[in-house]
């Protein structure tokens, strides 16, 4: 029995000290079981007890021998890599070849170690053919073993990087959607400023300092997956107090926000994009203007967000908007099926996106 090396392009790699252990515990494994077999069956028959042990620890020997050079043969002419129906013919010649050596060993034992009054009838044509075969189940069963365990880990070792490609494909994803959600979040804010800038200057000044504050906020969050609730809320009410320059009295918020839900953590510009996505969709759009409600929750380890504005939905939620569609991406990325964002009408005359992610506290966050 072996272990194969984990395989690998160009110059073979050392044998592992993994396959040395398992070809010492198999060999003697099946040392002892003959040796008991030995000490039950055989001591009545008047044969040379010590020659006899001596005798089966060579032939034990001489098959561990064997069997690493037959795993030398298969590692160096690659026959595990071959298709089944071109490596088994080479493998059953190549076994058909050391059950043959092996049977050889056991004659020459026979001849010059064990002294025994059947010897004759052992080296019999019929009795050295029942004991190749033999041989060549037991060089059978240790390729198949072999075979199979390296087979596990290749398998295994594909497996892993088909996993490693798959994190790298969505890190990279992921950072090209924060990529873009940044310059669109501030594409937003610089419209707001130049409608501004003419109508009113010296609201335009406040709204550069709450902008600014944003962006450093931005940019500190940038390198991270997780930020505190609490941190997120404060860049939310920076934002909404830029955007009440804008709106003036045509803007309201509710904020009710669970005392256990600041400590939690969420990814960054999460709550800024529902916010936001609630007054570009929703109050900009009215003349009159309308309320913005903001709730959090933690409830069944889920943080759940709930954003409310005035307004209503005329058909189907749309997905066409850049905010909302890189949000649930990137919880995606980050959660599986584990998070969503749903867009909805909640009762006559409001909209509400709720979102629901796993909770994850804050002494976990990097």
């Amino acid at each position: 029995m072996s272990i194969i090396d984990k395989p690998s392009e160009g110059k073979a790699p050392p044998i592992s000290r993994a396959y040395w252990v398992c070809q010492t515990v198999g060999w003697s494994s099946l040392l002892l079981f003959q040796l008991f077999i030995l000490a039950v069956v055989r001591t009545g028959e008047g044969l040379s007890t010590p020659r006899l042990y001596v005798a089966v620890a060579l032939l034990c020997g001489s098959g561990l021998v064997l069997s690493h050079f037959l795993y030398l043969l298969m590692r160096r002419r690659q026959w595990q890599q071959m298709p089944f129906r071109r490596a088994w013919p080479r493998l059953f010649a190549a076994i058909a070849v050391a059950a043959a050596v092996q049977n050889a060993i056991d004659i020459l034992i026979s001849i010059f170690l064990v002294h025994a009054t059947s010897l004759r009838e052992n080296l019999r044509p019929a009795i050295r053919f029942v004991s190749w075969l033999i041989y060549v189940f037991l060089f059978a069963l240790w390729a198949t073993v072999y075979l199979a365990v390296h087979e596990f880990r290749r398998r295994r070792i594909a497996e892993m990087n088909a996993l490693r490609l798959e994190l790298v494909a969505q890190e990279a994803k992921l950072r090209g959607l924060r990529a873009q959600l940044n310059p669109h979040f501030l594409f937003n804010c610089l419209n707001g400023l130049r409608e501004l800038i003419v109508e009113d200057p010296h609201r335009a000044q406040s709204m550069v300092t709450q902008l600014s504050g944003l962006l450093r906020y931005s940019l500190q969050s940038d390198h991270l997956e997780q930020v505190l609730l609490e941190d997120e809320i404060q860049a939310v009410k920076d934002y909404l107090a830029m955007e009440a320059i804008r709106f003036e009295e045509r803007l309201s918020v509710q904020w009710d926000i669970a005392p256990e839900a600041d400590k939690v953590s969420l990814p960054p510009m999460l709550l800024q994009t529902l916010v936001e996505n609630a007054l570009k969709h929703g109050i900009s759009r009215r003349p009159e203007g309308g309320e913005i409600s903001i709730k959090a929750r933690v409830r069944d380890s889920q943080l759940y967000l709930e954003v409310l504005n005035s307004g209503e939905l005329s058909g189907p939620p749309s997905e066409s908007g850049i905010g909302l569609r890189n949000a649930r991406s990137r919880l995606e990325l980050l959660y599986g099926d584990r998070a969503t964002i749903v867009l909805e009408n909640a009762t006559p005359g409001q909209v509400r996106v709720l979102g629901t992610i796993p909770v994850k506290r804050a002494e976990t966050v990097q």
